[in-house]
């Protein structure tokens, strides 16, 4: 199950998605635009029965909006090269990193050598 934050923010994505605004999703749910925006700006702490609501507004069902359902492939799959993405960044990151040690060390082996010679 996720967590609030993570759950206002596929709310807001999937409102986005389906080309609704705050106020179209404030009328639909009965409330104020100001109530709305408190929803999903993380102010206003969701009720289950809101949640409800919510998710029948965006037409899905309550346990996808809160993340009890499989995710899609293509979010499997994007997830997946997201984070193969991430990794090979932090491979080449520390290669980086060890590349740059190594030229370290033969700088001071040098200024070592060059100490030795006088």
């Amino acid at each position: 199950m996720m967590g609030q934050t993570t759950i206002l923010a596929k709310i807001k994505r999937l409102r986005k998605d389906r080309g609704l605004s705050q106020a179209e999703m404030a009328t639909a749910l009965h409330i104020a635009l100001k109530t709305y925006q408190n929803i999903e700006g993380s102010i206003t702490r969701i009720d289950i029965d809101r949640l409800d609501q919510i998710a029948a507004v965006l037409d899905v069902t309550l346990a996808t909006l809160v993340g009890a359902e499989k995710l899609p492939q293509e979010d499997v799959e994007r997830f997946i090269n997201e984070e193969k993405a991430l990794y090979d960044k932090i491979i080449h990151d520390k290669e980086a990193y060890i590349a740059r040690l190594e030229d370290n060390i033969r700088f001071y082996q040098e200024i070592l050598k060059e100490t030795k010679a006088f």
